[in-house]
């Protein structure tokens, strides 16, 4: 099960669930900033788990509005998730960076495109990013454990971003050598 499958098991297995309510769910939260999980992938993800035994669906009437599909966790479903949670650690989901592939690229073609361009913009991108960021940090003492853990995602982002950031400027300073030679 990967980190995607278990955040929205882990979400119907709070109370049964339908798709809107979880698309509203990850708008408010930012979900975004910690978990690519698109709407589609959502609905995807809601068959595979019905196909799996994990959650089944019901049609439930509305008044004035179209009839909705709610997704409740099965006992089998119950049973994968606390195993999954109760392994101790999660599954590493491998990591690609956009600008390594360039970089692979750079190295094994005719060096045709601009690589300092594409570089300088990322840096760009990624300060850009930082500067969403603009929080103080507050006393710790006064948060609740699920204020904290917020913040500490956000941190965990931010690091993420100034470690790239430096990385980047690395980049640029090798390819700056380059030319000067």
């Amino acid at each position: 099960m990967n980190t995607t499958e278990v955040f929205l098991l882990s979400m119907i297995s709070q109370s049964p669930r339908y798709g809107y309510e979880i698309a509203q769910f990850l708008e408010e939260t930012n979900a975004n900033l910690w978990i690519n999980l698109s709407m589609t992938y959502v609905y995807r993800l809601l068959k595979n788990f019905e196909d799996r035994g994990w959650v089944k669906a019901q049609m439930v009437k509305s008044d004035n509005r179209p009839n909705k599909k709610v997704f409740q966790i099965t006992k089998i479903g119950k049973k994968a998730l606390e195993e999954e949670l109760t392994k101790g650690r999660f599954k590493i989901d491998k990591i690609y960076f956009n600008v390594d592939v360039a970089l692979a690229v750079y190295t094994i073609t005719d060096k045709s495109f601009n690589l300092r361009a594409l570089i300088e913009n990322q840096i760009a991108a990624v300060e850009e990013e930082l500067e969403q960021f603009n929080i103080d940090n507050p006393d710790n003492e006064k948060l609740t454990e699920d204020e904290i853990l917020a913040m500490l995602i956000i941190q965990h982002r931010i690091g993420f971003f100034q470690s790239e950031l430096e990385w980047l400027k690395k980049v640029r300073s090798v390819l700056d050598k380059g030319e000067q030679s």
